[in-house]
């Protein structure tokens, strides 16, 4: 019995020992587990999507569409044409600023010829005065001898005639200065009608609706007959360029540094991988460019871990052939950086 008893004891020892290394065993690959998935997940984030330059195109003068020249999705090129206006009501306005244009120069021209015309003037108003002048002292000498060499009314002619003269000077020096301010008021005129046709020009001009740059039409919502005005929104161009930006918790940042290299998974594309690398960082947490800021100082304050964005380039830009698209939803996680020297 005694022997029985013995081993009987033994086996449950034996039993209980593997049952706690076992536990021990779950205890440590549990850990493991838990740790590697804790780091994993400080190390990524799936609140990352694909941005890029959107230039929304829009009219810069009011207008009737006249031909629509690209269809959605197409590529152009910088500088190609995208809409065309009715040109006709700018045609006019042109041919109008030419005609004032013309006219204050025609002004100019006849403002010339009465300039010259007053200063001829002056110079003949000036030599009769002279000569007057010159008659009228010989009149005071006569009226001063005895007997008297002229009459009173001999007298009084000459001097009257002097003071014509003199009048016809002055008339004459007016007439030139009303010329010359004529001819500043016709110069004045012609710059502002060359500024006026310049404006007309470049409203002509902005009849044809180009692109800024190389990229992909979308959003189109002008169509041909449609009456737009200034500012209106037609299209969309968007550059075959695109980065991520990845929405990090600020606890992570610690992980993140410019240059690391990040691995990348779009959810519209989950078996491709792409690898990218830091750009640089937001210089300032997303809730700071909300349309309403936080504000702590209100006294209910509750702390939310912040998120920082953070731009990622992709090492191979070439998105067109894989489809992908701005907006897409990607999973962005760092690479294990080495940090040897």
């Amino acid at each position: 019995m005694d022997g029985a008893d013995n081993e009987e004891v033994l086996a449950s020892n034996r039993r209980r020992i593997t049952a706690i290394l076992g536990l021990v065993a779950f205890a440590v690959a549990l850990g493991a587990v838990l740790a590697y998935a804790y780091g994993s997940g400080d190390r990524g984030t799936d609140d990352a999507y694909v941005t890029g330059h959107v230039h929304t195109i829009a009219a810069r003068v009011n207008g009737t569409v006249e031909q629509v020249l690209v269809r959605d999705n197409q590529f152009v090129h910088a500088g190609d044409k995208l809409v065309r206006l009715d040109t006709r009501d700018f045609d006019v306005r042109v041919a109008l600023e030419k005609s004032r244009v013309e006219q204050a120069q025609a002004d100019q021209a006849k403002a010339r010829a009465l300039i010259a015309q007053a200063r001829a003037a002056i110079v003949a108003a000036a030599a009769d005065a002279k000569r007057d002048d010159l008659d009228f002292g010989r009149a005071q000498e006569l009226t001063r001898e005895t007997p008297r060499g002229l009459s009173q009314q001999e007298y009084d002619a000459a001097d009257a005639t002097r003071k014509s003269a003199a009048a016809r000077v002055l008339q004459a020096q007016a007439q030139l200065a009303i010329s010359e301010a004529t001819l500043a008021s016709s110069v004045a005129t012609e710059t502002q009608g060359k500024a006026n046709l310049r404006d007309a020009s470049l409203q002509l001009n902005y009849t044809d609706v180009v692109s800024p740059v190389d990229g992909f039409v979308g959003k189109k919502t002008v169509e041909t007959g449609q009456r737009i005005v200034q500012g209106q929104a037609l299209l969309a161009v968007v550059e075959n360029d695109a980065w991520v930006v990845a929405n990090f918790r600020e606890t992570q940042l610690k992980h993140v540094h410019v240059g690391d290299t990040v691995s990348l998974r779009f959810d519209a594309l989950p078996d491709v991988e792409l690898s990218g690398h830091v750009e640089s960082f937001a210089p300032a947490t997303g809730a700071q460019f909300a349309l309403l800021p936080p504000d702590n100082a209100t006294g209910n304050f509750t702390k939310v871990v912040q998120r920082v964005p953070v731009k990622i380039l992709i090492d191979n830009p070439d998105l067109a052939s894989r489809h992908i698209a701005l907006g897409m939803s990607v999973t962005a996680r760092l690479g294990v950086q080495d940090k040897s020297p």
